[in-house]
């Protein structure tokens, strides 16, 4: 005989004052690290990755800050032990391994930094989202959340350029991924709702009109060509999501005949690659030669990789980072990190189709947003790398979803049945 006791993490300790302060604590490390790394801004060459100069002394200082939060608070563990039933925790799992292959990484020290900051970051961001009590709440800090990343963003364009007329001065493939993530759950959640629950939830839906015509601003603004196709990608998701099969199939079609009469080619390829010749928009403006050269570096060591963070070094020059989100995953770990990462993305994507069935607030704007983030990682690496601004949407949305719209529209004995449970033998 046993029985189980059956414990959710919004009930442990986080209606306390303390615990918000500690949630409102981790944030504002968070978005101190977002404001060095975007007022203060500051590039580095390959050389100097592993050197701690003043803007890394303020990186490691808020990252050390946020741990010892975490760890004092007793949050660390118990932020693990709630979500450990979940597909984070293969996520958490990757990154643990990432920090092992500092012994075989060519920079150490840099390998193992990178991992631990993740992972700390990842905690802190999770830790955080568990303080809302609700739905309606946890929405509402999302969305202000992904606004603040966006004018952080912003703020570097003026630094640059100063309020410049010029589109080609406002482009960024940074805080468009945030623009679209936003836009695609709010156009998600607003057409989910019905004219009668618009009229009754007028608040609301006057929220995602609001924080959705914003993010669809700073989206045409950010004239990002891969998070314009993700955008598309995830209007798709959103109409499969609703059942609006017909309205989707005469779209489709409408746009299909037009570009075979010749009429909306040239505007339909303006608006998804805005200034871009045909020979940039066919290699992915130069990157499919970038990926060819990451795929020979992955197969010299398939199995293990190089150590997690060296794609800068491994491309010899050739860019930044990897321009996308898995090249970093195999350069980085191998096919055994690949594994671990593989996990998370099948279990997050298998969560979220079973939960778009079933129904629920929050859901189709969640499937939309994560289909445009997945999208939007084939050009930009939106996950499974280095903690970057739109590191806390991406991750917020995953807590989001998983503490709370996985909730939504369930019975009291289904909303026992999801990872947030713990069950406890005795």
């Amino acid at each position: 005989m046993s029985s189980e006791i059956t414990c959710n993490y919004n009930i442990i300790d986080n209606r306390s004052a303390g615990s918000k302060t500690v949630a409102r604590s981790l944030l504002l490390c968070i978005f101190i690290l977002i404001a060095r790394h975007t007022l203060l801004t500051k590039g580095r060459s390959i050389n100097e990755l592993a050197v701690v100069d003043t803007h890394a002394a303020i990186d490691l200082t808020v990252v050390s800050v946020a741990a010892l939060i975490l760890i004092l608070s007793g949050n660390l563990v118990r932020t693990w032990i709630t979500f450990s039933r979940s597909p984070i925790i293969w996520l958490g799992g990757y990154y643990v391994f990432c920090g092992i292959s500092f012994l075989w990484s060519e920079i150490p020290a840099f390998t193992l930094y990178r991992s631990i900051e993740y992972l700390i970051l990842l905690s802190a961001t999770l830790t955080a989202v568990a303080q809302y009590q609700n739905f309606d709440t946890t929405e509402k800090a999302f969305c202000r959340i992904t606004v603040a990343t966006l004018i952080f963003d912003i703020l570097i364009k003026v630094r640059l350029h100063g309020f410049s007329f010029s589109l080609i001065h406002w482009h960024s493939a940074t805080y468009s991924i945030s623009s679209v993530i936003l836009f695609c759950y709010c156009l998600g959640e607003y057409l989910a709702m019905s004219q009668w629950e618009r009229s009754e939830a007028k608040e609301r839906s006057r929220r995602l009109l609001r924080y959705g015509s914003f993010s669809l601003f700073t989206l045409a603004l950010g004239t990002s060509s891969a998070s314009n196709v993700s955008a598309a990608v995830g209007c798709v998701v959103i109409f499969l999501a609703l059942r609006r099969f017909g309205w989707l199939m005469i779209s489709s079609w409408l746009g299909f005949l037009l570009f075979l009469a010749g009429v909306g080619g040239g505007t339909i390829r303006n608006i998804l690659f805005p200034y871009k010749a045909a020979e940039e928009i066919a290699s992915a403006t130069g990157r499919t030669f970038l990926w060819e050269h990451l795929w020979q570096k992955f197969l010299q060591r398939p199995i293990l990789g190089h150590g997690f963070g060296l794609v800068r070094i491994i491309s010899e020059g050739m860019a930044t980072h990897a321009h996308n989100s898995f090249f970093p995953v195999l350069i980085g770990t191998g096919l055994v990190g690949i594994f671990l990462f593989g996990f998370f993305v099948a279990q997050i994507w298998w969560l979220a189709f079973r939960k778009m069935w079933s129904g629920g607030q929050g859901v189709v704007g969640f499937a939309g947003a994560l289909a445009a983030a997945f999208v939007n990682g084939l050009a930009v690496p939106v996950m499974a790398d280095r903690w970057q601004t739109f590191s806390i949407v991406f991750v917020f949305l995953l807590g989001f979803f998983l503490l709370h719209i996985l909730q939504t529209g369930n019975s009291t004995k289904d909303s026992k049945e999801t990872f947030s449970s713990i069950h406890i033998p005795s």
